[in-house]
């Protein structure tokens, strides 16, 4: 609305010049530097509105630059010469601080995992908020991710672990089978003692000191272009052979939503799907066209067509044949 103002900047004046009823809402020229201003002010979260409020479920990723740049603008916007907006920023800090205080850590983590930001932008981004004392942030985002990360390494080893124990099928002669009914053990007596499988553990626990972890490999990596557009998802499913626990860690943290509007949208669907007509839907039925429609959807296909519609139809009843 203020940009289609100031848009008509001229057109106003003239009817204020015009129309004694319309002087006493006309603007000064002070008045309309003011809403030149604001407009600026406003855009950027206009802009960061934009992004969290999409309904194609923005990733955590994307939380830290836009909340970043509202910090920013908010900092600078104090600190500058324009007094009229200065009460307002004040209180607004108020709110953001609090926010900003609970929720930056974990999602700068989830920063740090877009290949197009790591570690290199957040520590920029801190150091434009708290200067010389970045790298205390930044430490303690960093340590944090290292020991979410070890605990992935855990789980995955023991997994791995418990997986191989239950594929191991006993191949052992009857005749050592029954020597070890009996507690007689051939390695008592000199015997053969085969060294490999301790000589494979050694050389594991000797390679988990010496390598580097896939957290440090992937951070010492260059960054791809800041404005390129990826899918950050798709890039960690490709990674995933290369940086095994790494996805998954990246997979948890990237799903966390930056937002309701996605999943109101989801719910807010329901009187579409269910109407006075078509109001008998088991659970499972309607489950399947909500997420039909949500793929149709990701996909690039507008369900307002024949064609579509045709397409759409066909799969659900394929789908709906699949979990009867």
């Amino acid at each position: 609305m203020l940009e289609s103002s100031f848009y008509y900047k001229d057109v106003l004046d003239y009817w204020a010049q015009r129309d004694k009823d319309y002087q006493m809402f006309a603007l000064s020229s002070e008045e309309w530097r003011n809403v030149a201003i604001l407009c600026k002010f406003l855009k950027v979260f206009y802009d960061v509105t934009c992004v969290f409020s999409g309904s194609n479920y923005p990733t955590a990723n994307l939380y830290f630059r836009g909340v970043w740049k509202v910090h920013k603008v908010l900092l600078d916007t104090v600190k500058g010469p324009y007094s009229f907006l200065t009460p307002m920023v004040k209180q607004m800090q108020e709110k953001f601080n609090k926010y900003w205080a609970e929720y930056s850590l974990i999602l700068s983590c989830a920063a740090i995992l877009d290949p197009r930001y790591k570690l290199n932008y957040v520590q920029y981004c801190f150091t434009t908020i708290y200067g010389i004392h970045a790298s205390d942030f930044v430490e303690t985002i960093l340590s944090n991710l290292r020991l979410l990360f070890d605990e992935y390494v855990k789980k995955s080893k023991s997994t791995s672990s418990s997986l191989a124990g239950s594929s191991n099928v006993s191949d052992k002669n009857p005749v050592y089978s029954s020597l070890d009914e009996h507690n007689v053990n051939s390695a008592d007596f000199g015997g053969d003692f085969d060294e490999s499988d301790d000589y494979k553990r050694y050389l594991n626990e000797s390679s988990t000191r010496s390598e580097k972890s896939q957290l440090d490999i992937y951070l010492e990596e260059p960054e791809l272009e800041l404005n390129s557009q990826i899918d950050v998802l798709d890039y960690w499913s490709k990674s995933s052979v290369r940086y095994n626990e790494l996805s998954l860690l990246a997979r948890d943290l990237l799903a966390i939503p930056i937002s309701t509007v996605a999943s109101e949208s989801a719910f807010s669907m329901g009187k579409k799907v269910i109407t006075p007509l078509r109001s008998s839907l088991k659970p499972k039925t309607f489950q399947a066209v909500v997420c039909l429609d949500d793929w149709m959807r990701t996909k690039g296909f507008s369900t307002g067509n024949y064609y579509s519609r045709f397409i759409v139809v066909i799969l659900y009843y394929f789908f709906i044949n699949l979990i009867i």
